[in-house]
């Protein structure tokens, strides 16, 4: 990845939270995600210039945009940053074309008008361009936001939520359009979403955020596959958070105890006899058998189904293993396969590689 274009420091204390969201992005797609009041929006203000932090440093291509020991506090207009809220904010009693002109005033008639009608095309609303916001979709509303957004040749991108107010078959096609827009621009774009699909399908770089704090900063796939903490892991749907006690930890594999059943699990590092792990398996990386054959081997669990929660195309599935939880997801022909319902024993089974040791707290 290209060195890093954009980085933040800061706190902003507040009645009942503090947020110190501290990281650095390049020019890449990032997302910053975390459950609702995580501070995700809030850390979105600050870095536009709509919230003043108490202390510390927003800096974009070496610039301050705000450092508190230096008294630098740049107005939004100056900041070189585009910034698309929750809802878009758009003008209602202004057309498209006006919308999208707005902060341009700056220009030259003939130059603003370039620019407006080159974003249009770029958009795809040059044929909506005299319509008022009212009179277009969610979609197209969006995309007037972003053209406004990208109107000033921002040097950075901020969008809060952009797809929340969008019809759900729409969300794939724009997600399409965001990256090809953040490569086309090769600007940092910090997109802010509660979504762990979306999340998915738009991350290069994924910023954890909870409680104010960021718990986690890396490409999207080493969060996903290798969160650091029980919080990021369960943010992540890695639902299954074990307490688990070495009995081996010298070989290839790690053997452990969870409870009554003997887990092999990979890991490279080396871990002391009786001494403790925190390790998390995703749902959807159990398997389910017939009850029965090697129940006590290493890997395979006895367990009883509790509850059954369809979700769509999908059945979280709730077993009972020695009094202790375990969530599996299957999709629904496969639980249709297994014709499993309550009350009923089963041996699931994890493979060593699906166990993944969450690192002891710094």
């Amino acid at each position: 990845m290209a060195a890093a274009d954009f980085r933040a420091s800061f706190e902003l204390r507040l009645p009942d939270f503090n947020l110190a969201p501290r990281f650095e992005i390049g020019p890449e797609m990032a997302v910053l995600f975390g459950a609702s009041g995580a501070g995700k929006s809030l850390t979105l203000r600050a870095l536009a210039g709509l919230v003043r932090p108490d202390q510390g440093y927003i800096r974009l291509n070496g610039h301050a945009l705000f450092d508190s020991e230096e008294g630098i506090d740049l107005p939004p207009q100056d900041r070189g940053v585009g910034y698309v809220p929750q809802h878009y904010a758009l003008f209602p009693h202004q057309s498209i074309a006006k919308n999208v002109a707005f902060g341009l005033h700056d220009l030259p008639n003939a130059e603003r008008k370039a620019r407006v009608s080159e974003l249009l095309a770029r958009m795809r609303l040059e044929q909506l361009s005299d319509r008022k916001p009212g009179e277009v979709s969610g979609g197209q509303q969006q995309r007037t936001a972003l053209a406004r957004a990208l109107a000033r040749r921002p040097d950075l991108l901020l969008m809060d939520e952009p797809f929340a107010a969008v019809e759900e078959d729409l969300r794939a096609h724009l997600r399409e359009e965001l990256l090809r827009i953040q490569k086309d621009f090769a600007i940092p774009v910090l997109l802010v979403t509660h979504s762990r699909a979306e999340a998915y399908a738009l991350a290069e770089r994924l910023i954890v955020i909870s409680e104010g704090e960021i718990v986690q900063s890396a490409s999207r796939d080493d969060v996903f596959r290798r969160p650091r903490t029980p919080t990021v892991a369960r943010l992540m749907g890695m639902t299954n958070i074990l307490q688990v006690k070495v009995v081996d930890g010298s070989g290839t594999e790690l053997l452990a105890d969870w409870g009554a059943f003997r887990l092999a699990i990979a890991y490279s590092g080396s871990r002391a006899q009786g001494s403790t792990l925190t390790v998390g398996i995703r749902p959807e990386e159990i398997r389910i058998a017939p009850a029965g054959s090697e129940a006590q081997s290493a890997n395979r669990l006895t367990a009883r189904l509790a509850k059954d929660e369809p979700q769509g195309v999908d059945h979280v599935l709730q077993f009972t293993v020695d009094d202790q939880l375990l969530e599996v997801r299957v999709s629904h022909p496969a639980f249709m396969a297994l014709d499993l319902s309550a009350g009923q024993e089963r041996t699931l089974r994890v493979e060593p590689e699906s166990i993944h040791v969450i690192p002891d707290p710094d």
